[in-house]
């Protein structure tokens, strides 16, 4: 369910984040970049677990940032097919089901992808039942 992707990137830095340490800033910019985001082949990333190298500074001509080959290591999340997943149902409409698993609150299943016999209950109560 949960991998480690280890991905190359030339990063380009805005120059107000090189006030910061410079770690800290191309993790934040890699945060920025990556995070809550679903990378093809990878699944959706779910924190920058590390850095493993920092090269360059160089400054391109026309740019006003400098570009930095970053290699680093994602948490990605990606379930195999047919892996049960265990999580809370947070809403449900015409388009499906909204789940929330415990680091990730933004999953729909779409009514036509749901198991054949699924059926749509809608519960009332009063406040004497209560």
């Amino acid at each position: 369910m949960f991998s480690l992707s280890q991905i190359e990137h030339d990063l380009p830095m805005p120059p107000h984040l090189l006030s910061r340490p410079l770690p800290d800033a191309i993790k934040a910019e890699l945060e920025r970049l990556f995070l809550d985001k679903v990378i093809t082949k990878l699944g959706l990333c779910v924190s920058v677990y590390d850095i493993r190298s920092i090269e360059g500074g160089s400054i391109h001509p026309g740019e006003g940032c400098s570009t930095y080959k970053v290699s680093f290591r994602l948490l990605m999340f990606k379930p195999f097919n047919g892996e049960i997943l265990v999580g809370r149902i947070t809403g449900y409409d015409d388009k499906g089901l909204q789940v929330s698993l415990e680091f990730f609150s933004d999953i729909c299943i779409p009514g036509h992808l749901m198991q054949f016999g699924t059926v749509s209950v809608q519960c009332s109560v009063s406040k004497a039942s209560r």
